[in-house]
């Protein structure tokens, strides 16, 4: 299974200066919790959030706001002391937890930049393995399937339509001719970068979890 996830000095040039340009946010907003909020564009619009916080954060806290993991992710993401993908209300969520909210914000905001990125001309996954969760469907419509052509170097999951159902693991890589990344929208709060399916399973749509993800979550310190 290929457990390797590449950063390269692009990636991490865009995380600073994506880093900088949020700090500037948080300059002149009353907010200082919410450190910024915005990506993508108006036909593609991606949530981002960038949430302070002084405690560092455990798989069981993120359990404890009801997320549901379920399996490690198959590429590798470095410094995460966690990374698998689950279910919290309904829809699919990814965590990573990071021993510290520095590289949370720097390799967790890298790893979600990947994880989210879409192409410019028709929104689907970029070509190759370095997107770990995709979705065999169109934003919004048909139901997704996992997937796995038996050959590492073109395997790869996805969303299901049923996470109880004993059918999630049908091999049906034949009927995947659209893939979309899972997860759209991203927040970091403190060392934990949350990865979100939107609502209702639509792919485009605003994430409910993301957008309320730290208020569940915080209270606990």
């Amino acid at each position: 299974m290929n457990r390797f996830l590449l950063i390269s000095r692009i990636q991490m040039l865009l995380v600073s200066a994506f880093l900088l340009a949020i700090a500037a946010v948080a300059c002149g907003s009353d907010d200082t919790s919410l450190v910024a909020s915005g990506g993508g564009d108006d036909e593609r619009p991606q949530r981002i959030r960038m949430v302070e916080s002084t405690q560092i954060f455990t798989e069981d806290d993120v359990k404890a706001i009801g997320w549901k993991g379920q399996r490690d992710f198959q590429l590798e993401y470095p410094g995460a002391t966690t990374f698998k993908w689950g279910y919290m209300n309904q829809t699919e969520v990814g965590v990573l937890i990071y021993a510290s909210a520095e590289e949370a914000k720097t390799l967790g905001v890298a790893a979600a930049v990947d994880q989210t990125f879409r192409r410019e001309s028709d929104d689907q996954a970029r070509d190759g393995d370095l997107t770990d969760r995709i979705s065999c469907r169109r934003p919004v419509g048909s139901s997704a399937v996992k997937a796995n052509t038996g050959f590492p170097s073109k395997s790869f999951s996805a969303s299901y339509i049923d996470p109880k159902s004993d059918t999630s693991d049908e091999v049906l890589a034949a009927t995947c001719t659209t893939r979309f990344p899972t997860y759209n929208d991203y927040t970091v709060v403190g060392n934990v970068v949350f990865m979100c399916e939107g609502d209702e399973g639509n792919l485009l749509d605003p994430s409910t979890n993301c957008e309320k993800v730290a208020e569940w979550l915080i209270p606990i310190e």
